[in-house]
């Protein structure tokens, strides 16, 4: 049998981990976008992006969402992403209920992705699947790595 000494202290929380707690909560979650037209007060949708030797690919967390009601648009090096993601806190009746915790988002989403090379906007291809947005933009045939063969005499 194992003893394991009571520690007073060790279900306090520490000062760094209360700041670290309000750190988040106050500055990482996405922010509001303002003064864009067309986008005011949607929030930053978070994404990911890679690139592989043709492509970049952009993946965001859409739950809900019906292809339909995604729209992208793309010139140059940049592609937008906006969304409506529906929610519970949406509904009609939702002022009737006590809410204990609303913290599933929901609502208007964007995000204006610049990628480091120009793109080839006509061939974009976007798909939703499960809750997840992929975005496959592929590069613009100048922004391509070329492979140059060296010949020798």
């Amino acid at each position: 049998m194992v003893m394991h000494r009571w520690d007073p202290f060790g279900e306090i929380v520490s000062l760094r981990d209360a700041m670290d707690r309000l750190f988040e909560q106050s500055v990482v979650r996405p922010q509001r976008i303002a003064g864009t037209s067309g986008l005011a007060g949607a929030r930053m949708m978070p994404v990911d992006v890679y690139e592989k030797d043709s492509d970049y690919v952009v993946r965001a967390y859409v739950p809900g969402v019906k292809a339909e009601d995604v729209e992208i648009g793309a010139e140059r090096e940049t592609v937008t992403i906006k969304a409506h993601i529906p929610g519970e806190a949406e509904k009609q009746d939702a002022r009737s209920y006590r809410w204990l915790a609303a913290e599933l988002g929901y609502g208007g989403v964007v995000r204006i992705v610049t990628l480091p090379a120009p793109i080839d906007a006509s061939k974009i291809d976007a798909r939703v699947e499960n809750g997840i947005l992929e975005v496959v933009v592929p590069k613009a045939e100048e922004a391509k790595p070329k492979k140059i063969t060296v010949k020798s005499r």
